[in-house]
């Protein structure tokens, strides 16, 4: 049939959106969940849950790692591979004062304080007590001056010729207050050369933008490197973290903690921009640091590989360290010339493990830290196992079999964690008869994906390797910062892999943490400020489900009230449209359009886009008037990693369906519905476009059915998928050290409906249900509104043999019964 059109109207009556499942149920319908506390499934596993740790948007630097001092041995710049700067740092006299900030080269001519330290910070000062000069850092967005508390501060400095004196102050942005001050003692020192000075101070009054100055008020030439501030750490750590973003960690009880990474673990561009651990302990000073060139910003390496080791120490749970292979992103170290990589490896983990009579375990404890940390997981790699040779993937089983001979024969107990195919494999393989402990699975996908993998594990080989869900999040649908849809289908796949932790041995939720001034990447379920700190809907899951986690399978049985009645996926009303992703690519249209977004120009019977951004969106502005049509349209990919993309269905900017050709870097063809903004895979299939080329598409929508050809060739006759993953999940478990019954119910749906808990074998006598649920599923939390969505507690009422639950729609309810 051929397109109806008329001139566009607004589409925001249209309730029904493409890519959206319809289900009706019936508010009054009651789950019966039946439990036989004697019919047990697997033991479940008691290091199943854990945290990734990686330095992604400031979570070290300006984040976990307290340090308040930003750029503090003037090392950073505005890029990688520019010169440094004074980032973060201002000089400010008064009227008749006068200072002046030059950076001075480490060189043999003029020395500075040591060889891992390049730059320093040369201060020319005419000042006086009446007329001061300042040397002011604005912190990581600020620096959280709190009344009461104590700060710590040490620097080094050399004088040359400095008559006056120096103290440090605490004050406000523009200088007004001052919160807190101290003199610096002995300052200037009579020795030459280069000289530690230290002073704790206590604020007196809150501000979390405050920052920190110098205070001169004599005259004369002053070197300044390594200024460092600290407030009070977890744990009272010399070089600690920060208290508040580390409680957040302590509260989920993770087993294991993870680091450094992540794309962190390889780095970019060059080996010297990987994580090389030698180089992050000892003295801060003796740090170099690198730049973190994965994520766009330089790091101090101050939470380096002993404080990484001591945080998992002091949260309780086993380190898990990930080792580079010899490869970063751009290059690598040929397969065969591994060896110093190897002994990188063999050497991290002597510090680790290793006594203090052993080169590297006296270093430890001369770090202060005798007894051994105790690794007893390793990851080889990361994200290095993919089909083709890449920048991240080369000869990896050849690489992989070099460590493990040389970890087992010195640690024979060591479990050994090996990459599989990270992204683009729903069902990732160990395509090698090597010997492996654990496979480090990643999944990066939308609520429906994850809901509808809760029963992904049953089928799983027991015969083969155990499974580590290494990183996993839904990351399609979060909404902006990670709504409660994206936290309640983490948490049915985390239900699923409690069923079947006999084969999933750990798992972790990925990223972490995240400044809200430097967000490199969403979601992430730890948002912070200078001063706030909050946790999204999957922060609290990630919380409750290890906090309720039992030792044992216990076999549910669950009657399911719901009827679904499954409407049509396609609207009355439609758009058609042009996108890209990563690409630039050009389209025929002599319609009108509306560039939706992206960095498209209209030129004639063509529109462009020119930039590089994913998910742009060019849409007709004629609506089509009928579920049934037929488009035909010409694109070329213009230059970039992927094809081009054919938008249909298209209700608005988080509700429509694409043909995306050559996506997934040019090496599939699939069709996709975008529903509330996550992404459903209808069909896919292998297949490139090429650069330059002009092509014929045409696109033929049936109601549901859809067919696509590209010139000429068919590429697509397929059905749109409703979601079928609304309603309720249940499973549990039973925990034997103090004989409760823990029973998980997930409702993903937006009807509420109540729960009958019918026992056997198991007499209750009380129980409580702890709650996270919503109002919405598109419900978030915020830095102003953080416990939107948090979890409550309720005491329930045993009737019998039977405890009845109410469960509000979009709900995660884990009720313990003794």
């Amino acid at each position: 049939m051929n397109r109806k059109l008329r001139v566009a109207q607004p589409l925001k009556n249209i309730l029904l959106a493409a890519g959206c499942a319809a289900i009706a149920v019936s508010a009054q319908a009651q789950v019966i969940i039946d439990i036989d506390a004697q019919q047990r499934g697997p033991k479940v596993s008691p290091m199943l849950y854990g945290i990734f740790y990686e330095d992604i948007n400031h979570a070290a630097d300006g984040g976990l790692y307290a340090e308040l001092i930003r750029n503090r041995s003037f090392e950073d710049g505005p890029q990688y591979g520019a010169p440094a700067d004074m980032q973060g740092w201002t000089t400010k006299a008064a009227p008749t004062s006068r200072i002046t900030a030059q950076l001075i080269q480490n060189t043999k001519k003029t020395p500075l304080l040591n060889n891992v330290q390049h730059n320093a910070l040369q201060l020319t000062v005419e000042a006086s007590a009446q007329n001061p000069a300042c040397l002011v850092n604005e912190g990581f967005w600020g620096i959280n001056a709190v009344q009461g508390r104590s700060y710590r501060l040490s620097f080094w400095a050399k004088t040359l010729k400095y008559q006056g004196s120096l103290k440090a102050v605490l004050c406000s942005k523009d200088g007004s207050q001052i919160y807190a001050e101290s003199a610096i003692a002995g300052f200037p020192a009579k020795a030459k050369g280069w000289t530690k000075y230290e002073a704790t101070f206590t604020a007196s009054d809150n501000d979390s933008q405050a920052q920190f100055a110098l205070v001169f008020d004599g005259s004369g030439v002053v070197q300044i490197d390594v200024v460092s501030l600290f407030p009070p750490t977890f744990k009272n750590r010399e070089n600690g973290m920060r208290p508040d973003l580390a409680n957040m960690l302590w509260q989920m009880h993770p087993k294991f903690m993870r680091f450094p990474g992540g794309c962190f673990v390889e780095g970019q561009d060059s080996p010297d921009n990987a994580f090389r651990w030698e180089r992050t302990i000892g003295p801060i000073e003796e740090r170099e640091g690198h730049w973190n060139v994965n994520w766009g910003y330089r790091t101090t390496d101050g939470l380096g590989y002993h404080e990484y080791l001591q945080l998992a120490e002091d949260l309780g749970a086993k380190p898990l360290f990930v080792v580079n292979v010899g490869i970063w992103h751009g290059g690598q170290t040929p397969f065969d010339s591994i060896q110093p990589w190897i002994d990188e490896c063999m050497n991290a983990l002597e510090y680790a493990n290793g006594p203090v009579t052993s080169k590297y375990g006296a270093i430890r404890a001369q770090n202060g830290h005798p007894e051994p940390f105790g690794i007893e997981y390793l990851e080889v790699g990361n994200e290095n196992n993919q089909p083709v040779q890449s920048q991240q993937s080369d000869h990896y089983y050849e690489r992989y079999e070099q460590f493990y001979k040389a970890v087992k024969a010195k640690y024979p107990e060591m479990k050994i964690i090996g990459n599989v195919v990270a992204w683009g494999d729903d069902n990732p393989k160990w395509n090698s008869t090597l010997p492996v402990d654990l496979l480090d699975e990643h999944y990066y996908r939308s609520p429906d994906w994850f809901a509808a993998a809760f029963s992904k594990y049953d089928a799983y080989d027991r015969r083969g390797p155990k499974i580590y869900v290494g990183e996993y999040a839904v990351t399609n649908g979060y909404g902006v910062l990670g709504n409660m849809n994206a936290a309640l289908g983490e948490a049915v796949y985390m239900m699923g892999m409690e069923n079947n932790s006999d084969i999933v041995e750990l798992a972790s939720y990925a990223p972490i943490f995240v400044n809200e001034n430097d967000a490199r990447w969403r979601p992430d379920m730890i948002r912070f400020s200078s001063s706030r700190v909050m946790g999204t809907p999957s922060y609290y899951v990630q919380q409750l489900m290890p906090a309720n986690l039992g030792t044992q399978v216990v076999k549910v049985g669950q009657s399911n009230p719901y009827k679904q009645s499954l409407k049509p996926l396609t609207p009355k009303q439609n758009r058609v449209g042009f996108g890209t992703w990563n690409t630039r690519a050009t389209f025929e249209t002599t319609k009108d359009v509306e560039f939706v977004y992206g960095d498209w120009q209209k030129d004639g019977g063509t529109v462009r886009q020119t930039g590089g951004k994913d998910a742009t969106l060019c849409i007709e502005k004629e609506i089509i008037d009928s579920d049934h049509y037929t488009c035909k349209f010409r694109a070329r990919k213009d230059e970039g990693a992927e094809g081009f993309i054919i938008i249909f269905n298209y209700v608005d900017d988080k509700n429509y369906c694409w043909v995306n050709f050559g996506g997934w870097t040019n090496t599939q063809h699939a069709i996709e519905q975008i529903s509330n903004g996550g992404k459903l895979l209808t069909a896919g299939k292998r297949g490139h476009v090429e650069q330059g080329r002009w092509y014929d598409v045409t696109l033929q929508v049936a109601g549901d059915s859809v067919k696509a050809w590209l010139d000429g060739e068919m590429v697509f006759d397929t059905v749109l998928k409703h979601d079928e993953t609304k309603g309720i999940f249940s499973s549990a478990t039973i925990d034997e050290a103090t004989g409760e019954l823990i029973v998980k119910v997930a409702n993903t749906s937006d009807v509420a409906t109540t729960a009958s808990l019918n026992l056997k074998n198991l007499k209750p006598q009380s129980a409580r249900v702890v709650r996270l649920a919503a109002s919405d599923g598109t419900d978030e939390n915020t830095l102003d509104a953080p416990t939107n969505i948090h979890p409550v507690e309720q005491l329930l009422s045993p009737v019998g043999d039977s405890v009845l639950l109410d469960v509000p729609p979009y709900s995660l309810n884990i009720v313990r019964i003794k």
